[in-house]
């Protein structure tokens, strides 16, 4: 009877713990650099000329995205190389210390380190919500209401 207690006791405290995860959010990719990789271990503490060949690959460069929510920009690194369209709408969640991305033209969840997050000015977020509103064309004709040209 005392360990059903305690795993239940543990169950319940466990639950808040599942919703720190965060639920997915939408987000825009706006901007698309091509950075230095990071080491990945294999040629830490070794002069640059001596560090092993899949190290000396990567010197071509690794993507970093930068990523807008309503609120907040991430700047993140794939660890996998992944292709992320500027302008295309990702679904993303932060969990513990790093960032999941997933989009349609991914075959599944990527993976990727934060490198910083800024939150958005009032005025970045006025703009965004002017290119969310909708546009409505209005045509004049001698100052009286007319068909647009289409």
């Amino acid at each position: 009877m005392k360990r059903f207690c305690l795993l239940f006791v543990l169950f319940c405290c466990s639950l808040p713990a599942l919703g720190l995860a965060g639920g997915m959010e939408r987000a825009i990719v706006h901007v698309m650099r091509k950075v230095p990789c990071e080491d990945s271990g294999q040629g830490r503490g070794l002069p640059p000329g001596m560090a092993t060949p899949m190290v000396a690959a990567n010197e071509g460069g690794c993507l970093e995205y930068e990523l807008r929510t309503k609120k907040v920009s991430y700047v993140i690194r794939p660890h996998k190389q992944v292709l992320l369209m500027v302008g295309e709408e990702v679904m993303i969640r932060l969990a513990v210390s790093e960032l999941i991305v997933s989009s349609p033209g991914l075959p599944k969840e990527v993976r990727c380190g934060v490198h910083s997050m800024m939150l958005l000015t009032e005025a970045e977020r006025e703009e965004r919500r002017e290119r969310e509103r909708p546009v409505i064309v209005r045509c004049y004709e001698n100052g009286q209401p007319a068909p647009c040209p289409r």
